[in-house]
């Protein structure tokens, strides 16, 4: 009986020495989905809620039946699957947070008496995890911030890949119109040709010459009606609203150009080097990895305090608990933990090595999204006011002068190509234009600072 009252005695250090426990254990980030979605909210637009069932319109959104490159990006940021698949990255990281804030658990031991030995017990107490506990929890939240930030620049990905896919969907509708009404003026002129050869004003060469460049605009505009339809359904795809009927039956709307000059490309780089969340990220990697390795350094001494509790008695032979306090220390002989500091090492100068690439690369990327901008606004510009002009002027000539009985029908046929030729490739320079503009906007980290 006196043995086991000993042994219940030791219930208020235990309790204490587990409140102590729970308390030093909490750990926590404020780098979660709601600042992920108000960091992106600031960018571009905010993320929708988790688990969404079905896709849906963001705060104020509509759908209008017109469809521009703005309310895509929102929309595809609020529904996106792909973007809330990767927010279990973060779900990941924070669980690796609590992780590292929770402290192993003491290693209770009890002899029962057996013979002449009284019963026994011991605690063991991690010293060294309460000591190193602080790294810990400093490292994995520079690993849940750096993730966090990461999701923001996958969020201004998925916002350059929408800008870009709306592009597309803007060329394919385009196209279609030009190939439509390129179709009509051959439909026209095969008509033209058959009245002259049944005039005997022209030949059977002539007319089936005609009829196969007629063909082969129907053709043409019978593929551009295919690639719209692909061109909106890879759109809505990015969107999130593949299985539903928003936007199903919209037509794009091209949003106005700004008249406003790019800024130079060294204030660019600068700004897209504070700005971007993955370079960010990346100088995070560094500090968690330099935390890393001081924590392996310091797993080399293990410390433990150690509380044994034997029965006894008191001088007036009342039965009461020894308390044995002590400590256990695990020597460094042997193992100096050569493999985790080697790893932390490595992981420190891949860090580093990721981030000096990672500079090289942002101003690589704004130096060449804002060439290919300039080289496609100023081929844009030469299109519409000058080489358009031009070819609209001549195929109009020629179309009048065919029409006269002037001219035959070969230098119409040279003049029609020219122009439709022109055309659609003053459609894809504008392509061209807004795809840079979305990598401009991508690599710089933020929609909307490109012009001065």
């Amino acid at each position: 009986m006196s043995s086991w009252s000993g042994v219940r005695s030791a219930g208020p250090p235990l309790a204490l020495l587990a409140s102590l426990w729970v308390v030093v254990g909490c750990a926590s980030s404020p780098y979660d989905r709601a600042w992920v979605s108000r960091e992106l909210s600031g960018l571009a637009a905010p993320m929708g809620p988790e688990g969404a069932g079905s896709a849906s319109l963001p705060p104020g959104g509509a759908d209008t039946g017109a469809l521009d490159a703005r309310t895509a990006v929102a929309v595809a940021l609020w529904n996106s699957a792909a973007l809330q698949a990767d927010m279990a990255q973060l779900g990941v990281s924070r669980a690796d947070l609590a992780e590292a804030g929770a402290l192993p658990n003491p290693t209770f031991s009890l002899l029962l008496p057996v013979g002449p030995r009284t019963i026994e017990s011991s605690l063991l107490l991690p010293l060294v995890s309460l000591w190193q506990r602080p790294s810990r929890v400093a490292a994995a939240k520079l690993q849940v911030e750096q993730v966090a930030r990461g999701l923001v620049q996958n969020g201004l990905d998925l916002a350059r890949d929408v800008r870009v896919a709306h592009a597309d969907w803007v060329l394919a509708e385009r196209r279609l119109q030009a190939l439509d009404e390129l179709q009509a003026l051959w439909t026209r002129t095969v008509e033209l040709v058959d009245a002259r050869f049944a005039a005997g004003d022209a030949s059977r060469v002539e007319v089936e010459a005609l009829r196969a460049e007629a063909w082969t605009a129907e053709d043409s505009a019978r593929r551009a009606r295919t690639d719209v339809a692909l061109a909106r359904e890879r759109l809505r795809l990015l969107m999130g609203v593949v299985q539903s009927p928003l936007f199903a039956q919209a037509h794009p709307v091209a949003e106005p150009w700004d008249a406003r000059p790019l800024r130079p490309v060294q204030a660019l780089v600068e700004l897209a080097l504070a700005a971007r969340p993955d370079v960010r990220a990346a100088e995070l990697g560094i500090e968690a990895a330099g935390g890393r390795l001081g924590w392996e350094k310091s797993r080399i001494l293990q410390l433990f305090a150690r509380l044994d509790t034997k029965p006894s008695t008191s001088s007036s032979g009342k039965p009461q608990a020894l308390w044995v306090p002590g400590a256990q220390v695990e020597l460094p002989i042997f193992n100096w933990n050569p493999g985790g500091i080697g790893r932390a090492e490595a992981e420190l100068l891949r860090a580093s090595s990721r981030y000096v690439l990672l500079r090289q690369q942002v101003s690589t990327e704004v130096f060449l999204a804002r060439e290919q901008a300039l080289q496609a606004s100023d081929s844009f510009a030469a299109f519409q006011s000058n080489i358009l002009p031009a070819f609209t002027a001549a195929s109009e000539g020629a179309q009048k002068a065919f029409d006269a009985g002037d001219l035959s029908y070969l230098p119409v046929l040279d003049a029609l190509r020219r122009l439709a030729g022109a055309r659609l490739r003053a459609l894809d320079i504008e392509a061209d234009l807004r795809r840079a503009l979305a990598q401009l906007d991508r690599s710089l980290g933020k929609q909307g600072v490109a012009h001065e």
